[in-house]
């Protein structure tokens, strides 16, 4: 299933992906575009897992810790692209920003 833009992670039960990304488009954030091409290649088919992209600002906005929600709990990201696989509506599994760029790591994430 394509990558699908979303306001907010969504809830529910089924085991689904979040990529907190940077806003923008192109992205300001040079991770997120070096990212691209893995997350595209994984989670880009009718076969692959559903993903969620959820754009955490700009970059001011990112840069301010204690105004973005994001930052904080119950998400807790503290790079972007950040990868987040929810199972049973609970966090299993995270892919930081090194490792969010890297096809066999995202590999790994859905297997």
């Amino acid at each position: 299933m394509p990558l699908i833009s979303a306001e907010a992670p969504p809830s529910g039960t089924e085991t689904h992906y979040v990529v907190y990304f940077a806003s923008g488009e192109p992205s300001w954030c040079p991770d997120c575009r070096d990212a691209l091409p893995a997350l595209n290649n994984v989670f880009g088919s009718d076969s692959a897992p559903t993903a969620y992209i959820v754009r955490v600002g700009s970059f001011q906005e990112w840069r301010c810790p204690k105004k973005n929600k994001y930052r904080s709990s119950p998400y807790n990201i503290e790079g972007v692209p950040t990868i987040v696989k929810i199972k049973n509506g609970k966090e299993v599994a995270r892919l930081g920003d090194v490792e969010s760029q890297q096809e066999s790591a995202l590999r790994q994430l859905i297997a």
